[in-house]
Order: C-alpha cells, then sequence, then structure tokens
C-alpha cells in the first residue's frame, strides 16, 4: 500500500490530477448548460453524449492508469531486491 501512495503523492501525479479534474469539470459544465439551457437538437445530444463518454474514458484511463503504474512499480522494486540479494555471478567470459 505503500508504494501505491508513494506514486499518487508524486509531483506528477499531482499535474494528471489537475488536468483531470480541470476536464472533468469543463464537461460537467457543457453537459449542464446543454440540458438546462440547450436548445432540443441533435448536435447538442451529440455532444452531451460524447463528452460523457470522454468522462467516462478519462475517469478509467486514470484508474487503470494507477494500476498498472502500481504493478510496474511493485515488479520492478522486487526485481531490484532480487539482484540486491543475490549471489549469482553475473560475470561473462569471453572464450577464443
Amino acid at each position: 500500500m505503500k508504494l501505491f501512495m508513494d506514486h499518487i503523492a508524486s509531483p506528477d501525479w499531482a499535474v494528471r490530477r489537475r488536468i483531470i479534474i480541470l476536464v472533468l469539470t469543463w464537461c460537467t459544465g457543457i453537459i449542464t448548460y446543454l440540458a438546462v439551457w440547450g436548445r432540443p437538437i441533435a448536435l447538442s445530444d451529440t455532444i452531451a453524449m460524447n463528452l460523457i463518454l470522454l468522462m467516462g474514458g478519462i475517469i478509467g484511463s486514470y484508474v487503470f492508469g494507477a494500476v498498472w503504474e502500481t504493478n510496474v512499480a511493485r515488479k520492478s522494486s522486487i526485481a531490484q531486491q532480487a539482484v540486491e540479494q543475490g549471489d549469482a555471478d553475473t560475470t561473462v567470459e569471453v572464450k577464443p
């Protein structure tokens, strides 16, 4: 769990969160505007549907990306520990 929290607290995740929150807020604002004050035309429906899909894609990517990055970090830390603890001789001998 600590490994996950280290990545979420990193500066690049702070930037990602700001971008995600900004885009989700923008999408929500446009969808709300179209629902309350928009004219009932096909263009408004299409815009609202695509914005909803965009929001779903952003949330799905955020969750998937966090899981992916956590798994990669966990695997690399396990691999690094194995290398540090290993007693295997890793020298290469070239014979003529």
